[in-house]
């Protein structure tokens, strides 16, 4: 509709310079917006105002003469005034928007899919949680964050993939096989020391003890052992990492391995590449990188003065490796405490011929649980973290995903358990989830009294007027355009803030029935019922497709 109505203005800008009433120029960029007020039109334009200084004229006049040429041939427009300081308000006809609704019910599960994306790769790497441990509540945010974007961005058009980078290779490894051996060795010495740095939490002996019946570390050397609970520790924490995350509804489609990576010669390449620029230099025994030539703050170490190789090194290579498999475009999704990582990344792929838009980053801010109005600090099974199999113990998939993506992820999010565990409108998934169960349960009652739904719309839908109605029309024809606008801003959150609306409009619909009988859906007039069945299915349609794209079930009963 929007897009319709700016090609619509468009073509009549197109006639004002050609009958010379605004003088040609290059037009500016300006908006359409939807009122809050819908007294003040469907849509709303700034475009006078922007035009004003380049036409020496003011906004008003500039408006009124845009009014008065419409080219509105196919009667899409019922009215249109100038408004405030040269705003122009426009009003859609009641059959326009009969015909959205018309189109939801034809388009069903494909209502909102679009190809705004023309099948640009896209490459969403998340989660990536090292596998020293089980998942926490932020990898749990960041987890339904990059889920839901890929689908998003996947049902716009958009070639997606999904990656998991396993951090595999390095120090931390070595201090999980540390930790593990340690716990072993105090089943039968409980004073035998555990590692300085070393991982804390139940699940560490329980992969002691896993570890020691698959293999006879009393046989073995120290250090053969804590090689041999390092490799093993890594794959069973894996191997749990993997089942959590199917279980939240998240797959990938490449795991990549930093392991992989290191043995293949990726990271000895990419360090000729860097040297053939002029871009490695040597000072105090290490080997540095010149990031400060393409916007970081300084330039960065890349191999110490010990001889190893810092993150910074095989993370440059591995996203290097990820722009030569050809994807248009890369998302990273991390933790906060990254932030500081993001310029010296994008001055590293600068330097090497990389586009800097190429990769955007998306910053997960911290969780915090609350229950009985106190905030969840322990887990006692990982020590230090509440883990995200306990809370999804605790609320289930539904409550965790959408409770994840109710803020914007550069802020701080409140998990109340409590909330999310009422069966009632304080709770945000369930308000919306009940929203679509209602409809279901009216659509049963419909049929069980004989009331049908009708084969075709045309005449029918006539019969929606009520300004609730019309009101109900008018916010699911909003769901492509914020699809697209999610796409394109990389905020999942506001597909939340969408469905919460909708639910709320419908359910206020619904009361509507409560105190005046002839609001309600199922009425003693076929053709009204009818009418106002095929409205209530688009809603729930649009409800199903919203839940579905945030990874969240659609009950039909409640």
């Amino acid at each position: 509709m929007k897009d319709r109505l700016d090609r619509l203005l468009k073509a009549t800008i197109d006639e004002c310079f050609e009958k010379n009433v605004l003088k040609r120029t290059p037009l500016p960029d300006y908006v359409i917006e939807i009122p809050n007020n819908p007294a003040h039109g469907h849509f709303a334009t700034n475009l006078p105002m922007t035009l004003a200084s380049v036409q020496h004229r003011s906004p008003r006049e500039i408006a009124s003469v845009i009014r008065d040429h419409l080219k509105n041939e196919d009667g899409f427009l019922e009215n249109s005034e100038v408004a405030g300081p040269g705003f122009i308000n426009f009003f859609v006809t009641a059959r326009e928007w009969h015909r959205i609704l018309s189109s939801i019910i034809d388009l069903k599960d494909d209502y909102g899919r679009s190809g705004a994306g023309s099948g640009q790769r896209v490459l969403v790497e998340f989660v990536s949680a090292n596998p020293t441990g089980p998942l926490h509540l932020g990898h749990g945010r960041g987890a339904a964050l990059g889920d839901t974007l890929c689908r998003l961005l996947s049902f716009c058009g958009y070639d997606v993939a999904r990656e998991f980078y396993i951090n595999d290779a390095g120090r931390q490894i070595h201090i999980l096989g540390e930790s593990i051996f340690s716990r072993f060795k105090q089943i039968n010495n409980p004073e035998y020391p555990f590692p300085k740095n070393g991982y804390h939490g139940d699940y560490v002996l329980g992969l002691a003890k896993t570890i020691s019946e698959q293999i006879d570390l009393e046989t073995l050397s120290d250090g053969d052992a804590v090689h041999e609970c390092s490799k093993m520790g890594k794959e069973l924490m894996l191997k749990e990492i993997r089942q959590d995350l199917k279980r939240f509804g998240v797959d990938f489609d490449f795991w990549y391995s930093e392991n992989d990576l290191l043995s293949s010669g990726l990271l000895k390449n990419t360090l000729e590449t860097l040297k053939g620029n002029g871009l490695l230099y040597e000072q105090d025994g290490a080997l540095w990188i010149r990031t400060a030539d393409f916007g970081d703050d300084k330039n960065r170490v890349l191999k110490k003065m010990d001889g190893q190789f810092t993150y910074f090194a095989s993370d440059i290579s591995y996203h290097l490796e990820k722009h030569d498999r050809g994807f248009d475009r890369a998302i990273d999704i991390w933790g906060a405490d990254h932030h500081g990582y993001i310029p010296r990344m994008k001055a590293a792929l600068l330097s090497c011929g990389v586009p800097k838009d190429w990769l955007s980053v998306m910053l997960i801010q911290f969780v915090k649980l609350w229950r009985r109005g106190q905030e969840i600090r322990m887990s006692k099974r990982a020590g230090t973290f509440v883990t995200l199999q306990e809370l999804l113990d605790e609320v289930g998939v539904d409550a965790a995903r959408f409770v994840f993506l109710t803020k914007s992820h550069d802020s701080q999010l409140d998990f109340d358990i409590d909330l999310v565990k009422k069966q009632d409108s304080d709770n945000p998934v369930y308000y919306v989830q009940y929203a679509h169960a209602r409809i279901c349960s009216i659509l049963r009652k419909a049929a069980e009294a004989g009331i049908t739904m009708p084969d075709k719309t045309d005449g029918i839908l006539d019969l929606v007027s009520l300004d609730e109605e019309m009101a109900l029309i008018r916010t699911m024809a909003q769901f492509p355009i914020i699809l697209t606008e999610i796409c394109k801003t990389t905020e999942p959150h506001r597909l939340t803030y969408y469905l919460t609306e909708l639910a709320s409009s419908f359910h206020k619909y619904f009361n509507l029935g409560t105190k005046i009988p002839e609001n309600r859906i199922i009425t003693s007039k076929k053709d009204l019922s009818q009418a106002r069945l095929l409205l209530v299915a688009g809603v729930r349609t649009v409800i199903a497709n919203g839940l579905r794209l945030l990874g969240i079930s659609a009950p039909q009963k409640m």
